[in-house]
């Protein structure tokens, strides 16, 4: 972890951004959300010892369980057939307490059962698709396509759960790879659209790297995304953007000198608005010391963030 003064602001402003039960809301004054509150708890436990603010972010998560093992965009489970993308994000929370061990594998189950709708190569004559259109992933919305980053929070969700060599993750992990741009990279969904390259994008790059880590060697495919992120974070102050990146990059080992000063920068430009609490988790989850083992990845190889050469 980054110990700099940042961090410690960063926890309380997120800490005091709970309402009364103690979760977070995507705003202030709105409604408790189980992404959010996950992503907060993660952030929390990245960056420091005390477990009681997760632990009860773990408890309201598993009371928020759907009866199918999945969590919907709010805390409210009568709500009808919202989408589900969020319940890995719980899963890992609920990962690091054996008390939610039942939650955790409902979870799993629910998310096993979740596949992208594939489209026969037949039916895209134009190759509007760039990418392989039978490999089943997770879709962001059920009845869709296959998406890069809910694809890559199940596989590193199932991971925790055991599940890693399940062949649902292994396909998800195939669907990773065939979906890197040719250039270095990922973007949100497609590589190219009508033939054409599209541009990567910070944070599906980063999250990919993340998922692959530990299971790819350094291939050219790894070592053109890493080239791709240490080129555009300079310049990168989004805080899911880079936060994101951040995280690939030190999953990979890649020194960042400056990592430091643009989390921070990110951090004072983001601290006191309303819709402040998701930010501030990701920006966390790039400087927690703890972040990849959470994620259930290698130990982080650069130590410090303010040591290297970027």
């Amino acid at each position: 972890m980054i110990q700099n003064g940042w961090t410690t602001e960063a926890r309380r402003v997120l800490l005091g951004l709970r309402d009364k039960d103690s979760v977070w809301g995507y705003r202030v004054g709105a409604a408790p959300a189980p992404e959010p509150t996950a992503l907060a708890a993660l952030a929390l436990m990245a960056t420091g010892s005390d477990p009681q603010p997760s632990r009860i972010a773990a408890d309201w998560l598993a009371s928020s369980q759907r009866g199918d093992g999945s969590l919907g965009i709010s805390g409210d489970k009568s709500a009808v057939a919202p989408p589900g993308w969020m319940t890995p994000f719980a899963m890992l929370v609920w990962a690091q307490f054996p008390a939610h061990a039942t939650a955790l594998r409902r979870g799993s189950h629910w998310l096993l059962g979740i596949k992208g709708l594939t489209l026969d190569p037949k039916e895209d004559p134009t190759r509007i698709a760039g990418h392989n259109t039978m490999l089943v992933g997770w879709p962001w919305v059920g009845e869709t396509h296959s998406w890069l980053e809910p694809t890559a929070i199940a596989v590193l969700a199932l991971g925790r759960d055991g599940f890693g060599t399940h062949p649902r993750v292994l396909e998800g992990l195939r669907l990773i790879r065939d979906r890197a741009i040719d250039s270095g990279g990922w973007n949100y969904g497609n590589k190219a659209v009508f033939g054409r390259s599209l541009r990567p994008q910070p944070a599906p790059t980063g999250l990919a790297l993340l998922t692959l880590d530990g299971i790819d060697l350094r291939t050219p495919l790894i070592s053109k995304a890493t080239d791709y992120l240490t080129g555009c974070l300079p310049g990168v102050r989004a805080c899911a953007s880079l936060g994101w990146g951040v995280i690939g990059l030190r999953a990979w080992g890649v020194p960042l000198e400056s990592a430091d000063a643009w989390l921070a920068e990110s951090f004072e430009a983001v601290r006191g608005k309303p819709d402040a609490a998701p930010k501030l988790a990701i920006l966390l989850l790039a400087a927690g010391d703890s972040t990849l083992q959470l994620f259930g990845r290698s130990a982080d190889t650069t130590q410090d963030l303010n040591q290297g050469t970027l």
